[in-house]
C-alpha cells in the first residue's frame, strides 16, 4: 500500500511538473532586444538632428533682437512723415517671426510705438481720429504682437484687481448702513472698477 502511494504521488509530481514545463499554444515569449552595429548607425542621424534642433529658435531669436534694435532705434528717431515706414519694418519683422519670441520683447516693442504714437498726436504728427494710414499699420502690428492688447490693458486691470477688495468692502457697509442706496453704489463701483479698463479698450 505504502509502495503504490508512493507510485501515485510521484506520478502526478511528474504530470504537475510536465504541465508547468508546457508553454501554453499561442503564446510566444517576447523577442529580445538586440543591439547591433547598424542599428546604432541608424540611429544617429536622428539623434544628431535632435541634438541641432534647439539652436535655430536661438539663432533666429537672436537675429529679430538684433534687427528689432535697429528697427526701434529707427522709431525713436522718426517724426511724422518717416514714422510710418519705421512702423512698417516693425511689421514686417513680426510677421516673418509670428510675433515675439518673449514677453519681455512684445511689451518693450508695444511700449516703444504707443509712447512715440502718443509723441506724435501731441504734436499732430499723427492720423487725426481713429482712421489713418498710420494707425492702420499701428493696428496691424499691434493685432501680430499682441493681438489681445496684454500690455495695453494690463496696468488698468491690475488697478481693478486691486481695487475689488476696498470697493466691495465699501458696498457691504452701504447694505448695512443704508440698504436704499445700494443700487446706486453698486453702479458706482463698478464704474470706479471697470470704467477706466473699458474707456482703454474703446478710445486707447
Amino acid at each position: 500500500a505504502h509502495a503504490m502511494a508512493w507510485r501515485s504521488s510521484r506520478a502526478l509530481w511528474l504530470v504537475l511538473a510536465g504541465a508547468a514545463a508546457v508553454k501554453p499554444p499561442g503564446i510566444r515569449a517576447p523577442p529580445r532586444a538586440c543591439v547591433t552595429r547598424r542599428s546604432l548607425l541608424s540611429a544617429a542621424p536622428a539623434a544628431c538632428a535632435l541634438a541641432v534642433m534647439p539652436s535655430v529658435p536661438a539663432a533666429r531669436a537672436t537675429s529679430l533682437t538684433a534687427e528689432l534694435r535697429q528697427a526701434e532705434e529707427a522709431l525713436a528717431a522718426s517724426d511724422g512723415s518717416t514714422v510710418l515706414a519705421s512702423i512698417n519694418r516693425l511689421l514686417e519683422l513680426s510677421s516673418e517671426y509670428g510675433g515675439m519670441p518673449s514677453d519681455a520683447l512684445r511689451k518693450e516693442l508695444i511700449e516703444k510705438v504707443r509712447a512715440k504714437r502718443s509723441e506724435l498726436k501731441g504734436v499732430g504728427g499723427w492720423d487725426e481720429g481713429s482712421y489713418g494710414e498710420k494707425e492702420e499699420q499701428y493696428l496691424r502690428l499691434q493685432r501680430v504682437v499682441d493681438p489681445w492688447r496684454v500690455v495695453e490693458l494690463e496696468g488698468r486691470a491690475q488697478l481693478a484687481v486691486l481695487g475689488f477688495a476696498p470697493v466691495y468692502i465699501g458696498l457691504l457697509g452701504v447694505q448695512q448702513v443704508a440698504p436704499k442706496l445700494f443700487n446706486p453704489a453698486y453702479a458706482a463701483g463698478v464704474a470706479l472698477l471697470f470704467g477706466p479698463l473699458l474707456f482703454q479698450i474703446l478710445f486707447g
